[in-house]
């Protein structure tokens, strides 16, 4: 007769594994969906009355956004289930919606940038977009963090850092690991010897 904690350490392996087939499946598609986009391919296709080609420069965006969301939350993946700090019963929303957030926080960004509301000194080509999309993509917890201080100066005239939401406090090293959102290099201090990041730290 099979154990409930062997029932549960495979239903675990499993959603493991669906998370990591959903982060790698979002990485490397929106690298391919970029390509498609950009070969030409899909300039005939249609979803319906809608062709695909519609606003074809924001879906590099988005694509971009993406692609660096699900970069940073395959890191930390990585990093904590190594250490047997991942409970992914409790995280796998967050994975599962962290590259959409990246997605479409990195087009919006973008959307502010043309218009004027954001000023940032790059250039202005598609290449470089696409570049700063991902960024934004891979910075989404601090993006947000600015877009607050943004929202706060615009519509409070002042920012008020008491008014926006902690980040819970990490536990050591051989606890749970609390927001997956956490900066990596608070998490080097928390959980690594000597204040190694996991890829400083020498094998």
């Amino acid at each position: 007769m099979i154990g409930y904690g062997a029932v549960s350490g495979m239903w675990e392996r499993w959603l493991k594994g669906l998370v990591l087939t959903y982060l790698l499946g979002l990485f490397c598609g929106n690298f391919i969906w970029i390509g498609l986009l950009k070969s030409g391919l899909l300039d005939t296709a249609f979803i319906g009355i809608l062709p695909l080609i519609l606003f074809q420069e924001y879906q590099y965006y988005a694509a971009a956004g993406a692609i660096g969301g699900s970069l940073y939350s395959l890191r930390l993946f990585y990093w904590h289930n190594i250490r047997s700090q991942l409970n992914i019963y409790k995280w796998w929303i967050w994975y599962l919606l962290r590259p959409l957030m990246s997605a479409g926080t990195a087009l919006m960004i973008v959307i502010l940038f043309k218009s004027g509301i954001l000023l940032v000194s790059a250039n202005n080509s598609v290449l470089a977009t696409i570049g700063m999309s991902f960024l934004v993509g891979y910075g989404f917890g601090k993006v947000m963090d600015k877009l607050d201080g943004l929202t706060e100066t615009l519509f409070n005239g002042q920012p008020n850092p008491t008014n926006r939401p902690q980040e819970p406090l990490m536990k050591p090293a051989n606890q749970e690991t609390q927001n997956p959102d956490h900066p990596l290099q608070q998490m080097s201090q928390d959980g690594e010897p000597h204040g190694q990041s996991p890829d400083s730290a020498r094998r």
